[in-house]
């Protein structure tokens, strides 16, 4: 074994490695609910497509008589997008903020469009019931387990935060504590002072 001719300054404390190890914070239920929401949506439009259009299309026109549908259509076309981009990113980048605007987004806009389309909306039946009863109970799914995940994955960042800190805090503690020359060894970070010949 060769000794390095010049003073060794390790660049990585080897007790920052087991802070790498740490558990992945992300939810794969709510990542799968994501995924097949994403179906579910396309059938769910395609549902709701036909059912007006077989109802209320009389001659050349499209009269719908149910305003307050056509403002919920709105306002879901509107924030499905951003709630599901907010979900896929805040659960697989881990990221706080945009897992609580994906559950905000999943009580407001969402939940009233759910709700009024099961029991507000005119000519109603039983496919329309079921249909929203699926989506209804998809849609607290996800809230739920939306919430559960932004506090499991607080807690679990809080804690590396703070075992990171206290790494950091313990090797400035460490450095402090050395005397002035710094120790003088091999592989302290500091240069010795040789003994004149």
């Amino acid at each position: 074994m060769t000794l390095p001719l010049h003073p060794v300054t390790p660049g990585f404390d080897p007790r920052l490695r087991n802070l790498a190890d740490r558990k992945i914070a992300s939810n794969l239920f709510l990542q799968q609910l994501l995924y097949y929401r994403i179906f579910f949506n396309i059938a769910w439009l395609i549902f709701w497509m036909v059912f007006i259009f077989k109802n209320y299309w009389v001659g050349l026109k499209l009269k719908d008589k149910d305003i307050v549908r056509t403002i919920f259509f709105i306002f879901w076309f509107l924030a499905e997008p951003i709630r599901m981009l907010a979900g896929w990113y805040g659960n697989l980048q881990e990221n706080v903020p945009w897992l609580l605007m994906f559950t905000i987004l999943c009580l407001f806009p969402e939940h009233g469009t759910v709700l009024y389309l099961l029991v507000g909306c005119s000519r109603r039946n039983a496919l329309t019931k079921a249909v929203q009863a699926v989506m209804l109970v998809l849609q607290e799914l996800e809230m739920f387990t939306g919430l559960y995940t932004v506090f499991t994955m607080y807690q679990k960042q809080k804690r590396q935060f703070y075992l990171f800190e206290y790494v950091l805090n313990q090797r400035a503690r460490e450095r402090r504590a050395l005397p002035a020359g710094g120790g003088g060894g091999i592989g302290s970070g500091t240069l010795s002072t040789l003994p004149a010949r």
